[in-house]
């Protein structure tokens, strides 16, 4: 029992240093870190959670790049689903709402996808939810 105590105290210690150690160096650096530019993407936001019930297919993008890869637009603009939906899943409304723009709707980037994500579906929807699709 008391073995694990100093285990603990051990790791936290190590914790202790690590935390200073990234500290001193993004102010030997420069870096700072803001609250609000911070990702969890562990935590998606409400809009996100409306979204999934809207394109069930979403939840099962890993990521991966294909949409972006083969995106006409993200070529030209650097702005392709892979961020789009990094930006939803994370409430960088901002840079979505500029970003979802761009799109085409060639329909590539759902031919691509592995796991078969509805992509263009989606961006219809994010459209939809951020009062930026005009019928």
């Amino acid at each position: 029992m008391k073995h694990q105590g100093l285990h603990l105290r051990y790791i936290i210690f190590l914790e202790i240093l690590l935390y200073l150690k990234i500290r001193i160096s993004m102010i030997d650096f420069g870096f700072k870190i803001h609250k609000d530019q911070l990702l969890d993407q562990d935590r998606p936001n409400v809009d996100y959670k409306e979204m999934i019930e809207r394109v069930p297919s979403l939840s099962l993008c890993i990521s991966c790049g294909s949409c972006t890869a083969t995106c006409n637009s993200s070529e030209k603009t650097g702005m392709g689903f892979r961020k789009l939906h990094l930006y939803l899943k994370t409430g960088l409304y901002v840079n979505l709402k500029r970003g979802l723009k761009y799109c085409q709707y060639c329909g590539k980037c759902w031919l691509v996808c592995p796991r078969g994500v509805n992509t263009r579906k989606a961006i219809v929807e994010m459209k939809r939810i951020f009062e930026i699709y005009k019928t």
